[in-house]
């Protein structure tokens, strides 16, 4: 959100906290941004705008750079959880069960 913008930046959870960014209301007084956990609150005096800008900089970039899972990826993309063959010099057989050797 930049100063003149309109829109509010939502709450965003990080981990177990959620972070509440700067709120202005209509009179402009400003009420600065803090982290909350279970009824306990982090005010971020100094550090609520730039937490704000990193959160807003991270939704763009996931936003943009998001592929639905069932579109085709790119050659040379693999995803990270797919299961990877053994290289050519390494036996799949654990340790004791390799096969004969001629």
């Amino acid at each position: 959100m930049t100063p003149h913008s309109p829109e509010r930046d939502p709450i965003c959870s990080l981990g177990a906290w959620l972070f509440v960014p700067d709120r202005h209301n209509a009179a402009g007084d400003v009420e600065t941004g803090y982290l909350v956990r279970n009824g306990r609150r982090v005010v971020l005096w100094h550090c609520s705008r730039i937490l704000a800008d990193f959160l807003r900089t991270l939704r763009r970039l996931e936003s943009r750079f998001a592929v639905p899972c069932s579109a085709p990826q790119p050659p040379g993309l693999v995803a990270v959880d797919a299961p990877r063959a053994p290289s050519a010099g390494h036996s799949a057989a654990a340790p004791g069960n390799e096969p004969p050797r001629a």
